[in-house]
Order: C-alpha cells, then structure tokens, then sequence
C-alpha cells in the first residue's frame, strides 16, 4: 500500500516546491502613492493657525490624518448631530475639563501633528473654532457637504 503512495506523495513534494518557489520570487514594488494635495479650506484652515506650508509632501499626509481622526470623533461622539453643532460640543468638553477619552485621544493625535508640523502654540480648542469657521452657513454647500457626510 505504502508503495502505491510514494509516486503520489513524490509528485505532491514536486508540485509543492515548485510552488513555494515560484511564489518566493521578487515581484516588483508597487510605485509609492503620492497623497492628493489639501483642499484649499484645509490648507487655509492650517495656515491661518500658524503652519506656513500645510500642503508640503511631508506635511500632507500628517494633516490628512489627523483631518481623519477629528472627523471620526466627531462623529462618534455626537451621533446625529450637526458638524457645528459637534464642534460646539467638543469645544465645552473642553473648556469645562470633562472631555472624553475619545476627545483625549484626539488631542494627543493633535501633540504628534504638532511637533511635525513645528506648531508649538496650536491647541485643540483654537482648532476646532477655526475649523468652525470654515463651514459654510447654509446644508449642502462646499466643503461643508464633504465634511458632514464624513462625519
């Protein structure tokens, strides 16, 4: 019986390590993925808090980030609620010292742009407020659509 099995088990040896071998050969590395530039709002929304070039390669994928990561807790924190209404809401987390962890979180993201970006004096609070301010008034305008379906 064990005869019988030995050209089989021989062909499965074969058929394996040709396998592992062809599997094992260098493919080339997909070319590095070159992150779109800033919306113009978000670029103004960092140079006026101080970063003079917000839109530069190595400044880029850091805002994008941290961009994420503040529309993600915002969103979580204030389920059903306006973007304004959230930023509100963060800002008096804030300032009353009751903030979340999520809110913590999102301000040690904050220390780690900041000392890539070498934006000393930015603090979460004058963030949100100029981010505020970039919203447009009315539902369903410019950036303010983008950013409320993110959110």
């Amino acid at each position: 019986m064990i005869s019988t099995l030995l050209p089989i088990a021989s062909i499965a040896l074969k058929l394996g390590s040709y396998l592992l071998s062809s599997n094992a050969k260098a493919q080339p590395a997909p070319a590095p993925v070159q992150e779109e530039r800033l919306p113009p709002t978000v670029q103004s929304l960092f140079q006026r808090l101080g970063v003079k070039d917000a839109d530069s390669e190595q400044n880029r994928s850091a805002i994008n980030h941290f961009m994420s990561e503040l529309l993600q807790t915002l969103g979580q924190e204030n389920n059903g609620q306006s973007l304004p209404a959230a930023i509100d809401s963060a800002r008096s987390q804030l300032a009353s010292g009751t903030q979340s962890t999520r809110l913590d979180a999102l301000q040690s993201e904050l220390n780690t742009l900041k000392d890539s970006l070498g934006a000393s004096d930015l603090n979460l609070d004058q963030l949100l407020g100029a981010f505020k301010q970039t919203l447009p008034n009315g539902k369903g305008e410019g950036v303010g659509k983008l950013l409320n379906a993110s959110a």
